[in-house]
């Protein structure tokens, strides 16, 4: 499937910048999110649309590769707060024993 994909990608290339059309950017957005790169593809489905807006298929690629890319980074910034909230290190660890020593300190010991 991936030499496909890398076969596709190389006859879209191909074609020259003047001769490309909405049907181009559909496939080659198409390649892209094959490939896993998201932000390329929606922008190149975004064109497809703005170049043929009456197109469903290209509409549906585009509202897919959008909900793909918000679903990414939703968990990116999921695994982002855990690590922040849930997550202990030495930082945590010398901040909490700042902590202990001042009020150590504030009740008469040391």
């Amino acid at each position: 499937m991936a030499g496909r994909i890398a076969d596709a990608e190389q006859i879209l290339n191909g074609v020259p910048v003047e001769s490309r059309n909405a049907e181009w950017y559909f496939l080659k957005g198409t390649v892209l999110y094959r490939r896993g790169w998201l932000e390329e593809a929606k922008e190149h489905f975004t064109r497809a649309c703005q170049m043929d807006p009456g197109n469903p298929e290209y509409q549906a690629a585009l509202n897919q590769a959008m909900n793909q890319r918000s679903g990414v980074l939703r968990r990116l910034q999921s695994e982002y707060e855990h690590e922040q909230c849930g997550g202990c290190n030495a930082c945590d660890i010398c901040n909490g024993l700042i902590c202990a020593d001042c009020c150590c300190e504030c009740m008469g010991g040391d």
